[in-house]
C-alpha cells in the first residue's frame, strides 16, 4: 500500500511539473551597448504586477553574467522596469528597445527584453543642463590636430580614512567629449580613462556620490592639461565637518609600486645632494699617513746600507793604520 501511494505521489508530481512547464513563459533579459563607465555597475530588472508589487521577479545583471539572464514566469501580464543600481536620480535611464513597459506573457512562449541607455538623464531632460557640471567653451585645435587614442586621469588627496565614492568630470576642449572617472578606496582614489581622445582637457567638477549636504568640497591643482604633456589631474577634497583632518594621497603615499618607481627615477638626483668634498677630506689623512709610512720604510731600508758602509770605512781605516805601522817596522829593521 505504501509503495502504491509513493508511486501515485510521484506520478502526480511529474504530471504537475509537466503541466507547469508547458504553461510557463520564458523571458530573456539583456542590456546592450552599456558604456565602459558602467561596466562595473549592476542593472536590476523587475517583472511584476505593477511598480509597487513586492513579489516581483527580480533579475540581476552584471559583468558575471555578461548582462544577460533567462527566467521562467507564470503566464500573466507583467510591468517591466530596469534601472542602474544606486542611480536614484536617474542619471543613467534605461529603456527597452521596443519601448515595452507591459508584457503579456503566455504559457509556452519565449520573450526577449533588451535594454539600452535612453540618452539624457532625468535632470538634463527637465532642465536642459547637466546636473554635476557646466560645459566649457570649445577651443580651436592646432592646424595639424588629429584625434588619437590617449589617456586622461585623476588622483585625489583626501583626509586619512576617506572611503567615499568620488566622480571626476573632465572635458576635451577640442572634441567636446566629457569623461567621468570613478575613484574608490579600492583603486587608491585614482582612476584613468584609457579610451579618451587626445587634446586639451579641462577639469569641470567632482562630487561625492550621495553627498546631498555638500559636506565634501573639491579643488583642483590644474584647471587645464594637455595629453601631449600628460593629463593627470590632482584634486584635493576637504571635509567641511572636520577641516583639520590629516591628509594623504593614497595613490602616491601608500602605493608601493609608485614609491619604488619614484625611488628608481630619483636615483640620479639624490647623489648631487651629498657634499663632494667629504670623500677628499676624509682621504687626506690617509694619504699623509701613507706618505709618512713610505718615508719610514725607506729609512729602514737605507739604515743597513749606512751601517754596512760605516763598518766598511772603519775596517778600511784600521787596516790602513796597521799597514803603515808594519811598514815603519820593516824600515826600522
Amino acid at each position: 500500500m505504501r509503495k502504491f501511494l509513493a508511486l501515485l505521489f510521484a506520478l502526480l508530481l511529474c504530471t504537475a511539473t509537466k503541466v507547469y512547464a508547458e504553461d510557463a513563459a520564458t523571458v530573456t533579459v539583456a542590456v546592450n551597448d552599456l558604456p565602459q563607465k558602467l561596466q562595473n555597475r549592476t542593472v536590476i530588472v523587475t517583472l511584476g504586477n505593477g511598480p509597487s508589487d513586492t513579489e516581483s521577479t527580480v533579475i540581476v545583471l552584471d559583468g558575471l553574467n555578461n548582462y544577460t539572464a533567462t527566467v521562467t514566469v507564470a503566464p500573466s501580464e507583467y510591468y517591466c522596469a530596469a534601472a542602474v543600481q544606486y542611480d536614484a536620480l536617474g542619471d543613467y535611464p534605461l529603456q527597452e528597445i521596443n519601448q515595452t513597459t507591459f508584457l503579456q506573457a503566455e504559457g509556452g512562449n519565449q520573450y526577449d527584453l533588451i535594454y539600452t541607455l535612453a540618452g539624457s538623464s532625468w535632470y538634463e531632460s527637465v532642465t536642459g543642463q547637466q546636473r554635476h557640471y557646466t560645459l566649457q567653451p570649445l577651443e580651436t585645435p592646432p592646424e595639424n590636430y588629429e584625434p588619437k587614442p590617449a589617456q586622461v586621469g585623476a588622483y585625489l588627496t583626501a583626509p586619512v580614512g576617506f572611503s567615499q565614492h568620488v566622480i571626476v568630470y573632465l572635458q576635451n576642449l577640442y572634441t567636446d567629449d566629457v569623461y567621468d572617472l570613478e575613484l574608490y578606496e579600492s583603486n587608491w582614489l585614482a582612476a584613468v580613462e584609457p579610451n579618451a581622445l587626445s587634446g586639451k582637457y579641462a577639469f569641470l567638477s567632482a562630487c561625492v556620490v550621495g553627498d546631498a549636504e555638500n559636506r565634501y568640497q573639491f579643488s583642483c591643482e590644474q584647471n587645464e592639461l594637455s595629453t601631449e604633456t600628460g593629463a593627470d589631474f590632482h584634486l584635493t577634497v576637504t571635509d567641511t565637518a572636520s577641516p583639520d583632518r590629516e591628509m594623504n594621497t593614497p595613490s602616491r603615499d601608500q602605493n608601493s609600486t609608485v614609491q619604488a618607481a619614484n625611488s628608481f627615477n630619483n636615483r640620479n638626483t639624490d647623489a648631487p645632494q651629498q657634499p663632494t668634498a667629504v670623500p677628499e677630506i676624509a682621504s687626506q689623512p690617509v694619504k699623509q699617513q701613507k706618505k709618512q709610512l713610505d718615508q719610514f720604510s725607506l729609512l729602514l731600508d737605507f739604515m743597513p746600507v749606512v751601517l754596512v758602509g760605516g763598518c766598511s770605512l772603519q775596517c778600511a781605516a784600521s787596516i790602513g793604520v796597521e799597514t803603515r805601522r808594519g811598514n815603519r817596522s820593516v824600515s826600522d829593521g
